[in-house]
């Protein structure tokens, strides 16, 4: 394991591989001071993918959204902001219905960057072609949130704005279920024309179809509400 520790003006950021947990397979993740995961589960046949960002405090009140709004072919999946009782701050969890994503008709795509104009991480050339993205707000409270979302025949992507200073360190890594590559995480860093930080998750559709992962899909289904 390596750290790898920079200043960050009066505070220090450090950047460790830690292990995912539930469906990972010891492979690393990445660990960034005031974010933790992203963390993979499966409940009630979806994927459960959920980041925890301590720093957003003041905040009292949690919703959740159905995806349905952002896209009419996701009427099973949907993304929640909530407190986060156990370590402070907030919650960020995506349920992710494999059905849904497997039948999802983009219809005619662009090129897509970021929203702000940065390029796509783990995309040749950054711009993600024939994709649809719709950027979407949410309010929670008095906080409004601005996540993103890519649609693609091969990838579903999500972009979320972090709102804090990484002093423009950027990380990219593998992510790993049931022996599969089925996605890819980049932490995109701020910079100097002041766009703060993101994370940037890419799931691949073709691999959320192991046969390994729809049998903990189909089992997490027959038993509601239980965490694997």
């Amino acid at each position: 394991m390596k750290n790898w520790m920079f200043s960050l003006k009066a505070a220090v950021i450090g950047v460790a591989i830690v292990l995912a947990p539930a469906c990972g397979n010891g492979r690393g993740l990445p660990e960034i001071n005031g974010v933790k995961g992203p963390f993979f589960n499966v409940i009630d046949g979806k994927l459960l993918i959920t980041m925890k960002f301590l720093n957003f405090t003041g905040i009292d009140a949690g919703a959740k959204f159905p995806l349905g709004l952002v896209h009419g072919d996701l009427k099973e999946s949907a993304i929640e902001f909530a407190p986060n009782f156990e370590d402070g701050g907030m919650m960020l969890s995506l349920y992710a219905d494999a059905t849904d994503l497997e039948n999802m008709d983009i219809g005619v795509g662009t090129g897509n960057t970021l929203p702000d104009g940065r390029p796509v991480p783990g995309i040749p050339g950054g711009e993600l072609q024939d994709s649809l993205r719709i950027d979407a707000e949410f309010k929670v409270g008095k906080t409004q949130l601005a996540p993103s979302f890519y649609f693609h025949k091969k990838f579903f992507g999500l972009w979320m704005p972090f709102g804090f200073e990484t002093a423009g360190i950027s990380g990219y890594w593998n992510v790993w279920i049931k022996e599969k590559n089925v996605g890819f995480l980049g932490i995109v860093g701020n910079d100097n024309e002041g766009r703060k930080a993101g994370g940037v998750l890419l799931l691949r559709l073709e691999n959320l179809k192991n046969r390994s992962l729809k049998r903990l899909l189909e089992q997490s289904e027959r038993n509601p509400h239980r965490i694997y």
